[in-house]
């Protein structure tokens, strides 16, 4: 089994390699080729928390488990409160075939990158304001990565922290120089002066209010990823003329919808799971509408990732 380390993934691994295989994946897990994606959540004193997720897929020469964890006490002791590691096995033999040492940065990088092909297929062509709520690592991803995809002319950040704010601003503006960056005093104002939303908070209390919405907006929600974290409010869906999903079977236990549809069912008959929209050249970039995609995070895109790191391993060594 090989061992391969967070310097070697960091340094083998980039955000554009994943959009067409984190994409290719979405696709196959639409498919009949899909063998299983189970998650498990492990909930810890102190708000922390373990996820376990797993993909398999016919015909993928891997199969995948990954274990991340969060640990927020960590800080406490000048600890990471993010670990984690990726297991790949040979999808013939069953055998371990290697070991992901990412400390959860794949896990950034494959959850930025479907975050990122989702909003630009869906949202209008001409959306080129964008709003991130949330001042963690996932807001720099998510701008970062959807900026490789499409021109983004304006940026409203809002967080509660503005030390947190003002630092994802000097980050960003490292990146990409050419960005005007502004720090925005609420949700609701970040919201109201953007065409595309990008939420990536843990919070428990929905932060995004779907009477906000306009038509020609997509919200992209990403942080939610738990059945106790509410980043956006029922109406957001309600309102939404379509609603994108990474995976039904996952957003029925987790997340936002997960509540919104205990009471009203019938958002299910607007709503289409990411791999199928991706087949539809009718939900691509949508004009005058309010469309929302919610991602839980599936194993397929760990699984996804993994696999170029493995075939980049082998190409270089």
């Amino acid at each position: 089994m090989i061992d391969i380390t967070y310097e070697q993934i960091k340094e083998l691994l980039k955000i554009e390699d994943l959009f067409e295989p984190v994409k290719r994946a979405f696709i196959d897990y639409n498919s009949s080729s899909l063998i299983g994606v189970p998650v498990s959540l492990l909930h810890f004193p102190n708000n922390a928390d373990t996820h376990i997720k797993t993909a398999a897929i016919k015909g993928y020469d891997y199969f995948s488990i990954k274990v991340v964890s969060m640990f927020p006490d960590n800080a406490k002791q000048n600890l990471s409160p993010y670990s984690g590691a990726i297991f790949l096995f040979d999808g013939k033999t069953g055998f371990p075939a290697a070991i992901l040492n990412d400390k959860g940065f794949i896990t950034d990088l494959r959850t930025a990158a479907a975050g990122a092909i989702i909003t630009d297929f869906v949202a209008s062509k001409s959306s080129t304001s964008v709003a991130v709520i949330g001042t963690g690592i996932q807001a720099y991803y998510q701008v970062f990565a959807l900026a490789k995809l499409r021109q983004i002319n304006k940026l409203a950040i809002y967080g509660r922290s503005k030390e947190k704010a003002l630092s994802l601003k000097k980050k960003l503006t490292h990146s990409y120089p050419g960005l005007n960056v502004n720090l925005v005093d609420s949700a609701e104002n970040a919201v109201k002066e953007s065409e595309i939303i990008i939420t990536t908070t843990s919070s428990k209390r929905p932060l995004v209010k779907g009477k906000w919405l306009q038509k020609g907006q997509h919200v992209t929600a990403v942080g939610s990823d738990d059945v106790y974290k509410n980043e956006i409010d029922s109406d957001c869906f309600n309102f939404a003329d379509n609603i994108f999903i990474d995976s039904f079977e996952l957003n029925k236990k987790y997340g936002e919808l997960s509540h919104a549809i205990e009471s009203k069912p019938n958002l299910i008959d607007k709503t289409i799971e990411f791999g199928a929209a991706f087949q539809n050249k009718a939900f691509q970039n949508s004009e005058n509408k309010i469309t929302v995609a919610k991602l839980v995070g599936v194993g397929i895109q760990d699984l996804a990732a993994s696999v170029v790191v493995m075939n980049k391993l082998k190409k270089f060594h």
